[in-house]
């Protein structure tokens, strides 16, 4: 085992990593710090510690590869390939499509690619630990770094450790970010004399000398063994003075290509070769040999000196060796050896690696290299190697002379990493492309790409301004291309809300959308229906829009899963379905886009699908299976390093943990100004109205909710509790009001959560004339048949207090007892408490068989714990559980076996009915 020198501490903390992996218990860190300093020679020694008990999957990045989208993850897991039949089916799918071992052309989302990767390793773990080990990470292509990544954040009880270098956090891959660190700092005095003595092997070197050379390397292990290396002995024992300055730091770079130079002219035409094949793969090495006139025969003085080892890969002792050979070669010279390399990739059947040789070995513009580029991006773009594809898309327009197409290949990379989310490349490829703007439609793109940048960085309103811009630019080419634009603005201004600036509000796409033409009838598309129907509504109102916004919904409902604009036609028409008040198609719609995003792997719509249907669940009552939902959503931008709190403030807010929804507004109000999103502040406030009315505070229940219900409000399910608010707080004017607003909505959608609501608001501003009672019971009949508890308990609820107000105690029991129980069932501890009250005000004593309700705080769980709780009991298997929270098989079960520690179960089904007696807290 390799010695070290002053890496006691280094070496405690990677065996203790191990060992947590021997256990199960998972491990990662990054160790940073200065070229030179070590960071390579721990990793040896980690996977010497390693021995026989972990199977070693090692990579060692170099720059030349950060172009080639997930080279690295490819290296890592493809000896394992063989596990992936045991994949969940989207997951089998995503590894599948990057591997290439599938036809189909649409790129796996990222995140799914993550997953995947973390179930494919803790698959290869459950045979033996895995140790994963990856060298200079700071060179890894993104597409793996965000995988790897993803991989290395979610590990929790897994027998897998991960260890990675990078030279500076600072300059890293953000995707390993927030992982625990290791800083690897210089050499103290004493070891790094020791370190000096091991490698000289000289027992007559002058105390006055080694303590020049230690301070004059500070202490850097490689500054030290090079220095050592190119110092004579007669220089060691201090019979010849020292070099002024002693070679160092930068000069180790010198010191390479000296050695390198020194070699015989076959030996050097090698060593360029391998510097500039970036697959690291022997048999390219040999191969192009015949080409660069060396043989085997060339390999032995470079490996005699050190310089580098030939195995199963070709590895340089140091990544500046290559770094320096290659940089100080004349173009001319690497220019021919790429060219070589490049005929043999063509040979090896590598049709990516022959154009990016290619490129590599071009001097000036060329369009036939260009354009093979090109197909290759295509080709990385269909596996989800958005990064890479980009940057090669980029290369190739760096090679085009004709104008258009060079602009055109800009305009592709910027949009290409816009995808990958890395808005300040993208922006600065999409400034370049702007040079060109003689083309109408390239400018229509070049605003609809700004556009997506502006989402990336948070400028939502500004994203939707860029959006109508674009359309505009399009209109007088392409009404097809103009329109699909819009539908995208629509749907951004939707998200932005209250926020937009006027130019990029949905009254601005509105005017617009009518000022553009229709596109021919044959083109017409559901979108079409959407656009038309989002225009009449913010133009003439929702009376007269209705008939077409229902038409639209339909037409949304049946689009086929083929339809290209199919995810942006369903995120519009919830909307719609929510403004209208339409609780039964907008919970038909969620879960169709909940489908469709999980059959083709696509995690945005995904997540916009999940905030619907928990929008759904939860207006109906349905509070725990909201909660679930809400939770996968968290899930997700958790695993995307966000996070997002409306769901939990909406489900706080309805379980009446009162303390912890106040905490959670402000998180809430910051991150909708962070992210430009309205949207989040038209929930906040009814989260707020929930917990005002549900305490009784009618006044501040009305404020919260105040102005909130304009034509296009999305919360038309909140009017009947707004009538509350505003006739128990004397606003009976605007009771009134909001009265007249549900009746208009009820002639649009006369369903029975509608009517139910027309008829309990009706019956509040009657008062107490007689008239109100058979409001009451319409509101009760009606609110029977609706989806979920929700209105039926609040209707009885309402009930039950007129009838104890009219003196008519025993029917008010009844009614009373019965809103309680569903309350109670719910789990909506705040209307529980109130109705509790008024049963008490009645004389009738409040009985319940369960226990109070009892938070996931005060019952010792975390927030992953209880996640994980809420879906078993929910009948989920382990495996559906990973799936859905990003986690791996392992993971879940560690938690699970913590949660029926704490909550003192032995079975599911014991879990379950543990369950429900707790709520979220």
């Amino acid at each position: 085992m390799e010695q070290m020198f002053g890496r006691e501490s280094e070496c405690s903390r990677l065996q203790e990593l191990l060992d947590r992996g021997r256990a199960g218990r998972s491990g990662t860190v990054v160790l940073h710090g200065a070229p030179g300093v070590g960071k390579t020679a721990l990793l040896r020694r980690a996977r010497d510690m390693a021995e026989s008990t972990y199977q070693v999957l090692q990579f060692d990045a170099v720059e030349t590869e950060a172009e080639l989208g997930y080279a690295a993850l490819h290296h890592i897991l493809r000896p394992h390939l063989s596990q992936l039949p045991r994949l969940p089916a989207p997951q089998r799918d995503a590894l599948g499509r990057i591997f290439g071992l599938q036809n189909r052309t649409t790129p796996p989302d990222r995140l799914l690619v993550g997953v995947a990767s973390l179930t494919l390793l803790t698959s290869v773990s459950a045979e033996r630990p895995v140790l994963c080990l990856v060298d200079d990470a700071h060179w890894l292509d993104d597409e793996s770094a965000v995988a790897l990544g993803f991989v290395a954040r979610r590990l929790c009880a897994e027998s897998i450790a991960m260890i990675f270098t990078v030279r500076e956090m600072s300059g890293s891959s953000s995707a390993l970010k927030g992982l625990p660190t290791l800083q690897v700092g210089a050499l103290a005095e004493r070891p790094a004399a020791q370190l000096l003595e091991a490698v000289t092997a000289s027992e007559a070197m002058d105390p006055e000398v080694r303590r020049r050379i230690v301070a004059a390397t500070t202490g850097n292990p490689l500054a030290l063994v090079e220095a050592a290396r190119e110092l004579t002995p007669s220089q060691l024992a201090g019979e010849v003075p020292l070099p002024d300055p002693v070679p160092l730091g930068p000069a180790i770079g010198e010191l390479y290509l000296r050695e390198a130079l020194a070699m015989p002219a076959p030996t050097r035409a090698l060593l360029l070769a391998a510097a500039a094949d970036p697959t690291g793969d022997p048999n390219v090495l040999w191969r192009a040999g015949a080409g660069l006139d060396y043989d085997v025969h060339a390999a032995v003085p470079a490996e005699e000196q050190g310089l580098l080892t030939i195995r199963d890969r070709v590895t340089f002792r140091h990544p500046l060796i290559r770094s320096a050979l290659y940089h100080a070669s004349p173009v001319s010279v690497r220019a021919r050896t790429h060219s070589v390399l490049a005929s043999v990739a063509s040979d090896l059947g590598e049709t990516d690696l022959r154009a990016w040789h290619l490129a590599s070995a071009a001097t000036g513009p060329d369009e036939s290299v260009a354009s093979e580029l090109e197909s290759a991006a295509r080709r990385s773009l269909n596996r989800g190697g958005w990064s890479a594809g980009s940057t090669i898309l980029a290369r190739s327009a760096a090679l085009t002379s004709d104008q258009p197409s060079r602009a055109r290949r800009l305009l592709a990379a910027a949009e290409a990493s816009v995808v990958a989310g890395t808005p300040g490349r993208a922006q600065a490829l999409l400034d370049e492309a702007a040079a060109y703007q003689t083309d109408v439609l390239y400018n229509a793109q070049l605003q609809r790409t700004q556009a997506r940048i502006y989402r990336l960085t948070g400028e939502a309103g500004a994203a939707a301004g860029a959006l109508l811009s674009a359309a505009r630019h399009a209109s007088a080419l392409d009404i097809r291309m103009a329109r699909d634009i819009l539908l995208e603005a629509v749907v951004q201004a939707q998200i932005v809300g209250s926020l937009a600036p006027a130019a990029g509000s949905r009254l601005a796409v509105a005017m617009l959308t009518r000022e553009l033409p229709q596109p021919p009838e044959d083109q017409r598309t559901v979108g079409d229906e959407v656009l038309d129907a989002d225009a009449a509504l913010h133009i003439e109102g929702l009376s007269a829009a209705g008939e077409r916004i229902q038409r639209a919904v339909a037409g949304v409902a049946d689009a086929p899963a083929t339809a290209p604009e199919l995810f942006q036609w369903l995120a519009a028409a919830c909307a719609h379905a929510t403004l209208l008040g339409n609780d039964v198609a907008l919970n038909a719609l969620a879960w169709r886009m909940e489908k469709e995003a999980r059959r083709q792997g696509a995690a945005i719509p995904m997540a916009l699908a999940l905030s619907h249907t928990a929008l759904s669940e939860l207006v109906a009552g349905r509070i725990r299976q909201s909660e679930i939902l809400f939770d996968k959503r968290s899930a997700w931008e958790e695993a995307r390093g966000d996070e997002q709190h409306i769901g939990a403030l909406l489900v706080a807010a309805w379980r009446g943990r009162y303390d912890h929804a106040q905490a959670l507004e402000e998180m809430v109000t910051q991150q909708a100004a962070r992210n430009g999103q309205g949207y989040q502040l038209v929930f906040r406030d009814y989260a707020r109205s929930v917990v005002a009315l549900s305490a009784g505070r009618y006044r501040e229940a009305f404020t919260c909710l105040e102005g909130r219900f304009t034509e296009s409000s999305q919360l038309k399910f909140a009017l009947c509790d707004a009538v509350e608010a505003a006739v128990r707080s004397g606003r009976s004017l605007e009771a009134l009001t909001l009265t007249d607003a549900l009746r208009d909505l009820s002639v649009l959608t006369p369903a029975p959560a509608v009517l139910g609501d027309l008829a309990r608001a009706e019956a509040l501003v009657l008062g107490d004339s007689p008239g109100a009672e058979d409001s009451y019971r319409e509101a009760v009949r009606q609110h029977e048949v609706t989806r979920g508890p929700g209105r039926q308990a609040r209707s009885h609820q309402l009930y039950g207090e007129w009838l104890r107000r009219g003196r008519r105690i025993r029917e008010a029991r009844q009614h009373l007892r019965l809103a309680h129980q569903l309350f109670v069932g719910m789990g909506a501890e705040g209307y529980a408490a109130r109705t509790a009250m008024e049963l008490s005000a009645s004389g009738a004593d409040v009985l319940d068989a369960r226990r109070p309700a009892v938070s996931d705080d005060e019952a010792g769980l975390t927030a992953q714990e209880a996640r994980i709780a809420r879906l078993a009991a929910d009948g989920a298997t382990n495996a559906d559980i990973a799936a859905q929270l990003f986690l791996s098989v392992h993971t879940v079960d560690y938690h699970l076996r913590k949660v029926f520690r704490k909550l003192e179960v032995h079975s599911r089904r014991e879990l379950q009915e543990k369950r429900n007696i707790l709520t979220s807290g």
